[in-house]
């Protein structure tokens, strides 16, 4: 078995077709499809069968793409490793996470560790929660900032390292603005503007309403809190909104209010692989992270 046959088979199964493949690899299809001809071949089995749906796996390609992932991520990690001894100031970094960190809190982080590493790369990649997921455990990306799911796969190692409230924003002539004590109830049928599903801060938003009793008359949602904020601020509806994503200027626009009742605050986690090792840029900018974010809940 060759590696590069191996990288085929492995692209034929995520992309589901060998067409799509043969592009991720810069590669031609006759030449994936012979190398999976020749795993075929030298194994004695079949591993895919195709159909006018796609590409699926048999039970021996299930087999060895499990082994297949395995190997090829212990000779990408093995790569990864020596060429941070060769020159651990020159490596690349890859972070995912999601519009409101990326914006809000990420900036000032990333160049601390520009400052520290001015010849090191950092590449950030925008997800939400569960593309971040995805990400690390596919080892897409080295260090993820998700908002933290209620289960996380056993694979990743992970710190919860903010605790971000969740507020309600009001138009700032909206009749609750004027009220000194607000409950839940008081916002039974409200016209609303929220964060879309299925991002997890919406979940939780759901959630904490559903256990309330309190059902919103949701008039726009959006993937973006910008948005969100946008259309609250013009008078389109109520929000609720983590307390991140509220700048200064934000809070002059809108009435911000403490939340009423008992809706625990969201979980910001970063996450890594724990089957791989930081190594010194990694390490370090996990530390930048652990103080700016300890220090912005301080």
């Amino acid at each position: 078995m060759e590696i590069r046959q191996l990288e085929s088979f492995r692209e034929v199964v995520r992309e589901g077709s060998f067409t799509a493949a043969a592009k991720k690899l810069h590669m031609t299809q006759p030449a994936v499809s012979l190398h999976i001809k020749a795993l075929e071949e030298e194994l004695g089995a079949r591993l895919l069968d195709r159909d006018a749906r796609g590409v699926r796996l048999t039970p021996a390609g299930t087999a060895l793409l499990e082994s297949a992932d395995a190997a090829l991520a212990s000779l990408q990690e093995a790569a990864r490793r020596i060429d941070e001894i060769k020159a651990p100031e020159h490596g690349t970094v890859v972070l995912a996470c999601g519009d409101t960190v990326a914006l809000h809190l990420l900036p000032p982080v990333i160049t601390r560790f520009q400052r520290a590493h001015p010849k090191a790369e950092i590449q950030i990649r925008n997800y939400r929660s569960q593309g971040t997921l995805d990400a690390i455990l596919n080892r897409e990306a080295d260090i993820g900032i998700v908002t933290r799911p209620p289960f996380i796969d056993p694979a990743l190692w992970s710190r919860t390292i903010l605790d971000d409230p969740l507020l309600l924003a009001l138009p700032r002539k909206h009749p609750l603005a004027e009220r000194k004590r607000l409950t839940l109830a008081s916002l039974r049928d409200e016209p609303a503007v929220l964060l879309a599903k299925p991002a997890e801060t919406r979940f939780l938003i759901d959630r904490a309403l559903r256990d309330a009793g309190v059902e919103l008359k949701v008039v726009m949602d959006s993937g973006s809190l910008e948005v969100v904020k946008t259309y609250v601020a013009n008078g389109l509806g109520v929000s609720i909104i983590p307390a991140m994503a509220l700048t200064g200027a934000d809070r002059r626009r809108m009435a911000v209010r403490p939340l009423p009742g008992r809706i625990a605050a969201r979980k910001i986690a970063v996450v890594r692989r724990k089957d791989r090792r930081p190594g010194l840029l990694v390490a370090d900018l996990l530390t930048l992270l652990a103080e700016h974010f300890r220090a912005s809940g301080e």
